[in-house]
């Protein structure tokens, strides 16, 4: 099967996209130092933020939350967290 790689440009960046259309380029924000900490990756959180918002990508973050270690990623109008551990999504929110 042949990989199709796309290149994409929003807000002025580059982002790299490969198949299945998922970015490479990371739009982690807070929490970059708990990132060895989370056992999904990013692009599993957004993909599981995506399931329960809709709406433009903004930025991710890493935080604690409840005891837990989450993916707070912003996708339209809301704040979706997502278990690191589990990549279930915990939390839909109100963007702040």
């Amino acid at each position: 099967m042949k990989r199709i790689q796309l290149i994409a440009v929003a807000a002025g960046a580059a982002a790299v996209l490969g198949a299945g259309g998922a970015s490479t380029a990371s739009r982690l924000d807070d929490g970059k130092d708990l990132a060895g900490q989370a056992r999904i990756s990013e692009a599993q959180a957004i993909a599981a933020a995506r399931t329960a918002a809709t709406g433009a990508l903004n930025e991710v973050d890493l935080e604690h939350r409840a005891g837990r270690l989450v993916y707070n990623v912003d996708v339209g109008a809301k704040d979706v967290k997502v278990d690191a551990s589990t990549g279930q999504v915990v939390a839909v929110d109100a963007d702040d």
